[in-house]
């Protein structure tokens, strides 16, 4: 979940973690190309909302706006932003990581990136969608937004 945090100072998301990571260097060689979704915060609010007051609104709903990767997060914030901050432009190959990530990060082991790197992200959203009548925020705005946050409250 990204969007504009209300207090990016006090934020301890992993999603936040990632886009400053994004943002301060720390994957300027390369990004994994590991698979993730993402909803707006304001997108989740409103689902909530429906899901509260629409006579429709039956069961769970996948509230994911977009079906993407780490990779393809960074290439929405280079238009903007890529001359000032050290966004990266290219993926990490996977056997890279099999051989660095369990060093780096505890939570990158072999398995997780075996399980996980290169393989796309898959959610079905079609019902929230047609039951509610959700149309998500483009992954662009959701992306300049929370990245802006960061900047404006000197988080990178």
């Amino acid at each position: 979940m990204l969007g504009p945090a209300l207090n990016a100072a006090s934020v301890t998301s992993e999603s936040y973690r990632v886009l400053e990571q994004l943002g301060n260097g720390t994957m300027k060689a390369g990004a994994p190309m590991l698979g993730v979704g993402v909803v707006d915060v304001r997108d989740v609010a409103e689902a909530h909302l429906r899901a509260g007051f629409y006579p429709e609104a039956k069961g769970r709903y996948i509230t994911s706006g977009h079906n993407t990767n780490i990779l393809e997060l960074a290439k929405t914030l280079q238009p903007k932003y890529g001359s000032s901050y050290p966004l990266p432009t290219r993926a990490l190959p996977k056997w890279l990581l099999v051989l660095v990530g369990p060093l780096v990060n505890k939570a990158f082991s072999r398995r997780f990136i075996r399980d996980n790197v290169n393989i796309p992200w898959n959610a079905d959203n079609s019902k929230i969608k047609k039951d509610l009548g959700m149309e998500f925020k483009p992954l662009t705005e959701t992306m300049e937004d929370s990245f802006q946050v960061l900047i404006d409250h000197k988080l990178i």
